[in-house]
C-alpha cells in the first residue's frame, strides 16, 4: 500500500490536478459516472489509477468501489458516514431501483432509463396503497437526485416529468438488498407507509443499502 501511496506523490501536476478533482468528485457526490459527459475524464483517470485510489482510500478507513460494467464508481465508509432515510423515501427508492432493471435493457436513445413520474407515483400506490401530495412527491424526488441516483428532467414536477435513473441505483442497491427491503415493508399490515419522523431507515451516505 506504500508504494502505491508514493504514486500519488509522482504524479505530474496534470495528473496531481486530477486526482484531487476526482477525490473532491467522489466524496461530495458519491458516486462518478462513466455515462456522464463531464465526469468522464475522472472517470478513466481512477480506473487507470485504480490502485492509488484504492490506497488513498484505505487509509482513511473506506473502500473504493467500482463497478466497470455498471459504469460507476462509488465508496463505502464506516458507519458515522450513514445517512437516514425516511420510510416513504426507501419504498420510492425500491420502487425506481426496481423500474430501473425493467427498463435498463430497453433500446432507447437515452444514455439511461427514464420514467415518468406519473408511472412511478403509480407503482408506490400500487405497492403501498397510499398517494404521496406533491410536495412531498417533490421533496423525495429532490432528495434522490441530490444522493446522485436519479435526475428529473426540470425543475417544475409534473405527472410528465422524465426521470433519468442513473445505474448508480444498482450499486446502491442490489437484488438482496432490494429482496430484504421488499420483504420487510410487505410485512407491514396494509403496507401503511408512517410519516418521516415516525419511522426511518438507516442507509449508507455512500450507497442506499
Amino acid at each position: 500500500m506504500i508504494d502505491d501511496i508514493k504514486l500519488i506523490l509522482e504524479y505530474n501536476d496534470q495528473d496531481r490536478d486530477l486526482f484531487r478533482k476526482a477525490v473532491h468528485k467522489l466524496f461530495s457526490s458519491s458516486f462518478i459516472l462513466r455515462g456522464i459527459k463531464d465526469e468522464e475524464e475522472l472517470y478513466s483517470f481512477i480506473i487507470r489509477n485504480r490502485d492509488a485510489f484504492d490506497a488513498y482510500c484505505d487509509c482513511a478507513g473506506w473502500t473504493l468501489r467500482v463497478d466497470e460494467t455498471l459504469g460507476v464508481i462509488s465508496w463505502k465508509g464506516p458507519s458515522p458516514a450513514r445517512l437516514l432515510l425516511s420510510k416513504d423515501e426507501t419504498i420510492f427508492l425500491v420502487i425506481v431501483r426496481l423500474i430501473y432493471e425493467e427498463k435498463r435493457n430497453e433500446i432507447s436513445l437515452l444514455e439511461f432509463p427514464a420514467a415518468s413520474v406519473a408511472e412511478i407515483h403509480e407503482k408506490y400506490r400500487d405497492f403501498t396503497g397510499n398517494q404521496l401530495k406533491k410536495t412531498r412527491l417533490s421533496d423525495i424526488l429532490r432528495r434522490l437526485s441530490n444522493l446522485k441516483l436519479i435526475r428529473p428532467d426540470g425543475m417544475d414536477i409534473s405527472s410528465d416529468t422524465q426521470v433519468m435513473m442513473y445505474p448508480s441505483l444498482a450499486l446502491a442497491l442490489d437484488s438482496a438488498a432490494v429482496n430484504a427491503l421488499y420483504e420487510k415493508i410487505t410485512k407491514d399490515a396494509g403496507l401503511s407507509v408512517p410519516q418521516a419522523e415516525d419511522e426511518v431507515e438507516e442507509t449508507d451516505g455512500d450507497q442506499a443499502e
